[in-house]
């Protein structure tokens, strides 16, 4: 949870549909990490042309389920482990970061996650990074078709994060965020 004195009264938010570039077919972790780095550099380009568009009052992007990688397609959890997680300071993170810090904007988006703390797993995870290119929010879907989820590991999961780390809040300028079960960022001032 990550605390933030400063507050903006008004502002607005965008929902971005990018076209997603599925790695399914990428043949092995250098090609998916290519794919996912064009997807990052295009997305960039798309918010510096939607926040010229409608403002410098826009300071929440959101951005579609999948985005990034497509979702596995009968691959094994070692293989779509290898090929499309993100490690959580890794250089999708970073790119991302950067895209927030230059804009001066909250991104939220989903992405399937490796944690070192459950080695041969990883989670579907909502995510939101700050103006300041920090990770503010990390919720891990508690219902995924193509993940495990913190019910596989609950014991551990608890042990790791609490029961704040399930259904984390971040209280930011723009309000305080979050992950709602209707699979929907809320922000409630």
């Amino acid at each position: 949870m990550t605390v933030n004195s400063e507050t903006i009264d008004s502002f607005r938010a965008v929902a971005l549909q990018v076209t997603c570039h599925a790695v399914n077919q990428a043949t092995d972790r250098q090609e998916a990490r290519s794919l996912m780095q064009n997807t990052i550099n295009r997305l960039a380009r798309q918010i510096a042309a939607s926040l010229a568009f409608i403002g410098s009052d826009c300071r929440l992007i959101v951005l579609p389920e999948y985005f990034l990688t497509g979702f596995p397609m009968g691959e094994s959890l070692a293989v779509w482990g290898e090929k499309a997680c993100l490690e959580m300071a890794g250089a999708e993170y970073e790119a991302l970061s950067n895209i927030a810090q230059k804009y001066s904007i909250f991104l939220a988006g989903n992405a399937y996650e490796l944690d070192p703390n459950f080695p041969g797993l990883y989670f579907q995870t909502c995510f939101v990074i700050d103006p300041s290119g920090s990770v503010v929010l990390r919720y891990r879907r508690l219902n995924s078709m193509f993940a495990p989820t913190p019910h596989d590991v609950w014991d551990k999961y608890l042990d790791c994060y609490g029961l704040e780390g399930v259904f984390p809040v971040a209280k930011t300028a723009i309000g305080n965020l979050a992950r709602s079960h209707q699979k929907k960022f809320y922000i409630r001032k």
